[in-house]
C-alpha cells in the first residue's frame, strides 16, 4: 500500500469509529505499518487541515 492509499485508509478508519479513539498501535496493525509511521501520517494529515485530534500516551 502506498502512502496516499494509507492516508486515505487512515482517515476512513478514523471516520468509521468516530468518536471512539484508536491507538497508533491498533492502526499500525490494521494497516500493516509501524506505530511511528502512523504517528507521522497523523501529523501530516493534521498539518494538511484534516481535523484529527490526537493525544500522546500509552493508549
Amino acid at each position: 500500500m502506498n502512502r496516499t492509499d494509507r492516508l486515505y485508509a487512515l482517515v476512513e478508519e478514523l471516520r468509521a469509529v468516530s468518536p471512539r479513539p484508536r491507538s497508533a498501535r491498533w492502526l499500525a496493525a490494521r494497516l500493516e505499518v509501524s506505530s511511528r509511521t502512523i504517528e507521522r501520517d497523523i501529523g501530516a494529515l493534521q498539518q494538511s487541515g484534516v481535523p484529527i485530534w490526537a493525544e500522546p500516551g500509552r493508549t
